[in-house]
């Protein structure tokens, strides 16, 4: 963890370069907006600074040790630059399915006209939402974070969602068995 005098020293060191890859990383404001692309940048910075403590084994040694060498810097920048490419490349992969949606943040969205809504698709996801039990939650929302845990055909990776949500491939089956039922149900 670091304390509040080594943040600071990364952030006069380093903050205009993050800075700078945050406002590099494109795409809609819903998908990457300035200030979520900092903080991702700010959390990598974090991570790289306990990464390269505990690289070699502790070899490195501690921040006050190694802050200030050539090896160090090369490896922040590095870290800094790898998160950026890999947000643009999640950003990219997903513009398909995103086009054409549009922020909420903007006022003229939030005052739309009711009859523009599909109130029935609102009402199924309010009342779907209400259905599930904690695990279901948990499973969805890991479904959502990462969609490469659905297969091209539409099937579920059982074994690499259990280890996602830290359960057994069985609990797990009878997880997503359990919201099938429940969506096929609620959907009639």
């Amino acid at each position: 963890m670091l304390t509040e005098e080594q943040w600071d020293k990364i952030d006069r060191k380093y903050g205009k370069l993050m800075y700078k890859i945050s406002h590099k990383i494109s795409g809609d404001a819903a998908t990457a907006n300035f200030d979520d692309n900092l903080q991702d940048i700010r959390m990598a910075a974090i991570e790289a600074v306990i990464g390269f403590e505990k690289q070699n084994d502790g070899a490195n040694g501690k921040f006050e040790d190694f802050w200030g060498s050539k090896g160090f810097d090369q490896y922040i920048k590095t870290v800094l630059w790898t998160k950026k490419n890999n947000k643009g490349a999640k950003i990219t992969k997903k513009a398909p399915i995103l086009k054409g949606t549009v922020s909420t943040d903007k006022e003229e969205v939030l005052n739309m006209e009711a009859d523009v809504v599909d109130l029935e698709a609102a009402l199924f996801l309010e009342e779907i939402t209400y259905s599930f039990d904690d695990d279901q939650r948990e499973v969805i929302g890991e479904l959502l974070r990462d969609p490469k845990l659905v297969k091209p055909n539409g099937n579920i990776n059982i074994s690499k969602l259990a280890d996602c949500v830290q359960k057994t491939w069985y609990e797990t089956r009878k997880i997503v068995n359990t919201i099938s039922i429940l969506a096929e149900g609620i959907n009639e």
